[in-house]
């Protein structure tokens, strides 16, 4: 019953695929834009749903199972702040420029904004390589949950083996967004979207009073609580496992969103700059309706499961445990599901976009491929890269957590490059070029940490942070000042193209 309602709900997706390709318009614009005339709900369900992945589920519960409820106050808090200023100081301004230039993708801007064909050459295999780290994090979390969640048969084995579920959440993706393109997306990211928060409040309930074992939601709230102060996970009610330098830098995590190459797509589909208004209000309201359950969840985990449980299977664990009908387990699934899947169309759909529209018709000459060919070309890339994201999937069995956050401590290191495109009119190519690169380098030198626990324990003893801060700071200092550095070292920027983006009059009172 419950691989039956999860098989329904990616037939309802592949429905949904196949009605937004009636409706698709073979344009670049359409497929990729959905001709920019989305409507204030569905950009923030779009936008939410976008940078809610397994990472904000399966991610949160696992590591507050692991850490304790501070993980609430270290991710979520910072991000309902810091997601909205995003929105507001960079999004709406993008937005704009976009609507007046016709850009299509972040480095089609970039490369206007700084005149260099180089610059997306250096940029797109970057941010191709963090968000493969993102799209893996919903692979995986995914697999692990599907597998966790149906249990094993009666000979021991998984009903839903791992590799199965990563296969069957990544074909149903590929297969919407291939055929249905931007509009079969964000249509796609908005029930999914209502679909996760309805069903996590649902989740939150029933597993409460499960934990609980009493009738009374809030009595059975506290019970739950007691059941961890009571043993030995009872530090899992603090946030004694974080330091405060850890805490404290966490903040530049969420900073991330402002370089996501596809929310930056999804900026663009806005019908009009107010539409933003509700996003930047109600998207902190939504962070909390989704990570309070899910971290709560985790710490009364803590008290009912014993501590050697994998992280990435804990929320599917609690749900199978706590979710007495077949037909409810079966919906909560699909909700968790929703929820990872509604982030992996939008990245699958923003690089197939960038590699397009910014790698191959650039440098191989406008006008020498159709509207219609573009289209299948970023169709054809966008199986490439589900394919590769599965292949590592297969033989990656780190927290998924712990993958997002170094993946997301990449995008926020690029931001200095956006802020100084749109906020610094001296700012240049060489400069930003010069700053990529170093991000790169450090971020690939990093990687090794998170992947290997053994080293992280020897180098740093147990966490890998740096002088007790989250090792992004040191990232986004070396990014900002090797970007400012390079930028007065070299020519300025002409006037023309000062002019071009920050209008004639400012250009002339610098």
């Amino acid at each position: 019953m419950v691989l039956g309602i999860i098989i329904g709900y990616f037939c309802f997706l592949l429905g949904l695929g196949i009605f937004g390709s009636r409706l698709l318009k073979l344009t670049s614009g359409d497929y990729f834009l959905a001709s920019r005339g989305i409507g204030p709900f569905m950009l923030l369900m779009s936008i939410f749903g976008t940078t809610m992945t397994a990472f904000a589920l399966v991610g949160s519960t696992g590591e507050t199972f692991k850490q304790g409820i501070g993980i609430y106050g270290q991710m979520a808090s910072w991000s309902g702040i810091v997601h909205s200023a995003v929105f507001f100081l960079i999004g709406a301004k993008v937005w704009a420029i976009g609507k007046e230039h016709g850009y299509l993708t972040q480095l089609s801007y970039l490369r206007d904004r700084y005149q260099s064909n180089s610059l997306p050459l250096v940029l797109f295999p970057i941010l191709v390589g963090f968000v493969t780290v993102y799209i893996l994090m919903g692979v995986m979390g995914g697999g692990a949950f599907l597998e966790a969640l149906l249990g094993k048969d009666a000979a021991g084995a998984p009903k839903m083996p791992k590799w199965l579920g990563m296969l069957l959440i990544s074909s149903v993706v590929m297969f919407y967004v291939f055929w249905g393109g931007m509009r079969a997306t964000v249509w796609a990211n908005t029930i999914q979207t209502l679909v996760f928060m309805g069903t996590g409040v649902i989740a939150f309930y029933v597993i409460t009073k499960g934990a609980g074992g009493v009738d009374s939601f809030l009595e059975a709230a506290r019970t739950a609580t007691d059941k961890v102060a009571d043993s030995e996970a009872s530090d899992r009610m603090t946030r004694a496992g974080i330091g405060k330098g850890e805490f404290a830098t966490y903040f530049l995590i969420p900073l991330s969103v402002g370089m996501f190459p596809h929310l930056f797509q999804h900026w663009l589909t806005a019908k009009r700059a107010s539409n933003f208004k509700l996003t930047v209000v109600a998207h902190p309201i939504c962070i909390l309706i989704t990570w309070l359950p899910c971290c709560l969840i985790g710490m009364w985990a803590a008290g009912v499961l014993p501590a050697e449980t994998p992280s990435n299977a804990v929320l599917a664990i609690m749900v199978k445990k706590f979710s007495s009908s077949e037909v409810l387990r079966g919906i909560l699934g699909a909700g968790v599901l929703a929820a990872i899947m509604s982030s992996m169309d939008s990245q699958f759909l923003c690089i197939s976009s960038m590699f397009t529209n910014d790698i191959v018709i650039p440098h191989c000459g406008e006008g020498k491929y159709s509207e219609k060919q573009q289209v299948w070309m970023g169709r054809v890339f966008v199986v490439v890269v589900v394919a590769a994201c599965y292949v590592i999937g297969l033989f990656n069995n780190r927290s998924v957590f712990k993958i997002g956050v170094w993946c997301f401590s990449g995008f926020s290191s690029l931001v200095p490059i956006v802020v100084a495109a749109l906020y610094w009119k001296r700012s240049n190519g060489q400069g930003v070029i010069a700053s990529a690169i170093s991000v790169a380098v450090l971020w690939l030198a990093g990687l090794a940490f998170v992947f290997s626990g053994t080293l992280t324990k020897q180098v740093f003893g147990g966490k890998f942070l740096i002088a007790g801060m989250h090792p992004v700071t040191g990232l986004i200092t070396v990014a900002t000042v090797v970007l400012i550095t390079v930028t007065l070292l070299t020519p300025p920027p002409d006037k023309a193209l000062v002019e071009k983006f920050f209008g004639a009059h400012d250009s002339e009172s610098e």
